[in-house]
């Protein structure tokens, strides 16, 4: 049997093998949620890949305008990727983030351990 150290590090490994190979092997597509959106607003078909940019700009001013809200923020990995990177960039933003999680995760348990 595995001990407890061996299993994490090895848990570890898995999650940063998947967040490597990520950006090559997932699709360029919207995901469902952005996909629903737009279709939902006309921009896409809900079938289909192709997206109708001037639509997609229309349903954001729409919602802006129903909401109030502008969704925009400064985001250190904007889309996932580091800028003149291509996927190998968009690689290494999901390899930061995922080693970000899991330090803050990390990080988490000892102050509850130490509480506990």
């Amino acid at each position: 049997m595995m001990d407890r150290r061996t299993f994490i590090f090895a848990g570890i490994a898995v999650a940063l093998v998947i967040a490597a190979a990520a950006p090559f092997i997932a699709s360029g597509n919207p995901d469902g949620l952005e996909s629903a959106f737009f279709g939902i607003f006309g921009a896409k078909e809900i079938q289909g890949s192709d997206l109708d940019d001037h639509a997609a700009e229309s349903a954001e001013e729409a919602v802006i305008g129903i909401t109030g809200n502008e969704f925009s923020f400064a985001s250190p990995f904007p889309d996932y990727s580091m800028e003149g990177l291509e996927k190998f960039g968009e690689a290494a933003a999901i390899i930061i983030g995922t080693l970000l999680v899991l330090g803050i995760a990390f990080g988490l348990t000892r102050v509850v351990a130490r509480e506990g």
